[in-house]
């Protein structure tokens, strides 16, 4: 391949990446509020949940964040114990999103998540506290609406793999991009 033809191939690589990035590239912040839940064979509880981020979207089709979420307080009564599981953490995500047209984006997120989890067990008087930190694998999805320029709403769904349990969490979430 020739010097022109490899020049001219980099300069039309170039401006399809310039112009893929200006469109909907930039910074934003959000918050969330939701519901999180946590099962598996014995506990079932549910808290609601708030969420903070920042972000950077690279283009209408791939952005990336962080933030911190708190998962509220989990309870369950199994047998005579009152059980309790509360949690927060921080996570970094990828979103690869599908617009379809200027106001509709359904995406999917990929992640991970170091999260702080304290465990509680109540019977009568007697109360046992444990507390944990781990690492997990954070997935899930959701469908973006654009209502403004600047200003999007999401309704979202993660997944968290932690040991022993199914954590999910369902989330409206406004971001603000600048």
């Amino acid at each position: 391949m020739n010097t022109r033809r490899l020049l001219g191939t980099l300069a039309a690589g170039l401006l399809v990446a310039v112009g893929a990035r200006a469109d909907d590239a930039g910074f934003y912040l959000g918050a969330g509020v939701g519901e999180a839940r946590q099962h598996n064979d014995v506990f079932d509880g549910s808290d609601t949940s708030f969420r903070w981020l920042a972000g950077y979207s690279f283009s209408r089709y791939f952005a990336a964040e962080a933030g911190f979420i708190d998962t509220g307080t989990q309870k369950d009564t199994i047998g005579a114990f009152d059980v309790k599981t509360s949690s927060d953490g921080v996570f970094a995500a990828v979103l690869a999103k599908l617009p379809l047209g200027k106001v509709v984006a359904p995406y999917a997120k990929l992640g991970y998540v170091f999260y702080d989890a304290t465990e509680t067990v109540s019977n009568g008087g007697a109360t046992s506290r444990e507390s944990t930190d781990g690492d997990d694998l954070l997935f899930g999805g959701g469908i973006e609406f654009r209502i403004g320029e600047c200003v999007r709403l999401r309704a979202e769904y993660e997944n968290v793999d932690v040991p022993y349990a199914d954590f999910e969490i369902y989330s409206a979430v406004f971001t603000y991009q600048f």
